[in-house]
């Protein structure tokens, strides 16, 4: 029993719910419009997570920052690092 077109669409499993459907192309991946959103952002906060790896500047600590402009690891390093520009900037 031959995939394609002229038996009407590409049998295909779901990348997402697991779900067998019909596509009209032989590349699609997901079997509803609201299966395709629920990838994409799956894959964006992957990515994001991703990036937010960083060094803390002060203890050298890894963490994941919360933002995307996340410098330091905790509040106590970054009020650490606040004094230590000020007592700096008077020399």
């Amino acid at each position: 029993m031959p995939d394609g077109p002229a038996d009407g669409g590409y049998r295909r499993i779901c990348a997402v719910c697991g779900e067998g459907f019909t596509a009209g192309r032989p590349q699609t991946l997901y079997c509803s419009p609201r299966c395709k959103q629920a990838a994409l952002l799956r894959h964006r906060r992957e990515v994001g997570r991703r990036r937010r790896h960083r060094r803390c500047p002060r203890c050298g600590r890894i963490f994941v920052a919360w933002r995307s402009d996340g410098v330091y690891c905790s509040n106590a390093c970054r009020q650490a690092m606040h004094r230590r520009r000020l007592t700096h900037a008077g020399d």
